[in-house]
Parts: structure tokens; sequence; C-alpha cells
């Protein structure tokens, strides 16, 4: 685990690959804030909240969490000052008034590719425990 980070994975050769588990009190900035930021880290443009509204869902913690994709130049930010090319994220965001989740894999597009069937079965398995 590292700051605000549940778990993290590495993944591939030279472990380019990276899935992790985040959860922040609160709505964590709230959805259209967190899906620019990642955007952003990927060299694309913003996109609206009705583009973000209409963005798919896949399910995290028993709901359904925001989908989001994007290919482009990864730049990680957090003083890093590196940036990878033809790079994919992929990752789910569930924001709400009880707490924010966010689960992110980012790698070279081809590596990110091979591994989407087991980010799925990742985060599918992931569900709230009370006890």
């Amino acid at each position: 685990a590292a700051m605000m980070r549940v778990v993290t994975f590495r993944f591939g050769e030279n472990d380019k690959g990276e899935c992790y588990l985040a959860r922040l009190p609160g709505a964590g900035g709230g959805l259209l804030a967190n899906v620019n930021r990642w955007r952003g880290q990927m060299g694309a443009e913003p996109i609206t909240e009705e583009e973000v509204n209409a963005l798919p869902t896949k399910p995290l913690f028993g709901t359904e969490a925001t989908y989001v994709t994007v290919d482009g130049s990864f730049s990680p930010g957090m003083g890093s000052t590196e940036t990878y090319e033809n790079y994919r994220l992929v990752g789910l965001i569930l924001s709400s008034e009880a707490g924010a989740a966010f689960v992110k894999m980012t790698g070279p597009k081809e590596l990110v590719e091979a591994n989407i069937e087991e980010f799925d079965q990742f985060t599918s398995s992931l569900d709230v425990q009370t006890n």
C-alpha cells in the first residue's frame, strides 16, 4: 500500500503495469473532477459532465461505478516528471456521500489490453463486508 492506496499490484515485464485500489472519505473530489484528472494524466482533453454521465459502468463494491478508459502519453504526476508513450488507463470511479473508491490500471497499451479480464475479475470480486 501507499499513501491513499489500499493495495497496489505491479505486473508485466519490468513491472510496467500497475493496478491499485484507493479509498477516500467523502465524495473524493467528485466524479467529473476525477475523470478529468485521469484524462489529464494521459494528455487527453477534459470532457463535460454530460459526457461523464454517458460513460459506461461496471460493478464495484456491489454497485455500478463509472468506467473510464483513455489512451495516450501517461504522466503519473505526484512529483514524477516522466512521460510514458502509448499507454492505456482503465479505471473505475465510485463516488458517493459515503465515500469514494478508485481502481485504476495503467501500463503500455498492449499490456493493459492483455490484462483487462483480470482487471474485471478483480473489480467485480470486491464487496463491502460489515461485521
